[in-house]
């Protein structure tokens, strides 16, 4: 495909949201189903890669990474992904410090998610994602993508099908719209032990995937829930570990068994639907930002854009 056939979408005619409007809509819950579903697979296919973001402080370090990379992909001008660079990105969260960011880094490159750029100053260690990194995030931007698509039929994930150089673009501005909303990197209490631990947000997908019915006690919302060895099993980790973690949400006042089954506290709910809506709402918009620069990289390049 050449510059020349090429003919970007309206972005004007692809909707954005606010958190209040996608937790107002009913098929908010159908995008949400879809996602977790897509990314529950994902785990229970690739534990050990998923690791690298199954974390709030792994996620926030990973999508810093991946936002510098990025962006020094496509401007060479801008900084490249070091640890100085990086530690920059995710200072104002206090959620890692440079030894952190540091250690991070040399643990990712020994596992072969990231390699060594060559450089004049060999004191300076600066990476770049490897190929399988970038197709592993891409395909967590099409997901989200695809979730949109159930709500509102815009077609965003065939565009960046057709052009993947979209999500080249959209990446970085995805990322530092979530790593600048403290809404995300600093969780309220009901959900904070379950995301700021390894295997601790694919449980909390597993406990809002699967609601039984609507309670007459609207402070629990009864659920479909896996036993501890089974999600263990699930994503390759001790019972133990999920049992530890099921026991502090339990003891927190969010999650807990009765006659009537199995039940998570309505405010963990409602604080997950929070942090989804945001995640939907930003991706809404980065995409589009990335409509826009993306045009802007063709008409000044009229480069050849793949499909």
């Amino acid at each position: 495909m050449t510059y020349a056939d090429f003919t970007p979408s309206d972005h004007k005619t692809v909707p954005t949201y606010t958190v209040d409007d996608l937790m107002a809509l009913p098929s908010f819950l159908q995008c949400l189903n879809f996602c977790n579903q897509q990314l529950l697979s994902i785990h229970r296919q690739m534990p050990r890669e998923v690791r690298y973001v199954a974390d709030l402080r792994r996620w926030v370090m990973t999508h810093g990474a991946l936002a510098l990379h990025f962006s020094h992909q496509i401007n060479p001008d801008l900084p490249p992904l070091t640890a100085t660079n990086l530690f920059r990105e995710v200072e104002h969260t206090g959620i890692a410090s440079p030894n952190t960011v540091t250690s991070y880094l040399k643990e990712i490159h020994t596992r072969g998610y990231i390699t060594l750029l060559p450089k004049a100053d060999q004191r300076v260690r600066a990476y770049a994602m490897t190929e399988f990194s970038e197709k592993m995030f891409y395909l967590y931007l099409q997901i989200n993508l695809q979730g949109l698509d159930l709500i509102d039929g815009a077609g965003r994930a065939d565009i960046a099908s057709t052009d993947p150089r979209i999500l080249t673009h959209m990446h970085p501005v995805f990322a530092r719209h979530m790593l600048n909303d403290p809404v995300y990197y600093a969780p309220p209490p009901s959900i904070a032990p379950l995301v700021n631990t390894t295997i601790g947000i694919s449980i909390l997908n597993e406990m809002t995937r699967a609601q039984k019915e609507t309670p007459s006690d609207a402070s629990r919302v009864y659920i479909a829930l896996g036993s501890a060895s089974a999600m263990a099993k699930h994503y390759g980790v001790s019972r133990g570990n999920v049992a530890r973690l099921l026991s502090k949400v339990q003891n927190a006042g969010h999650y807990g068994q009765d006659d009537r089954g199995t039940w998570i506290s309505e405010q963990l709910l409602q604080d997950h639907y929070v942090l989804q809506a945001l995640k939907m709402a930003h991706s809404a918009s980065a995409f589009i930002e990335a409509q826009k620069l993306r045009s802007e990289e063709a008409s000044m390049r009229q480069l050849p854009i793949s499909t």
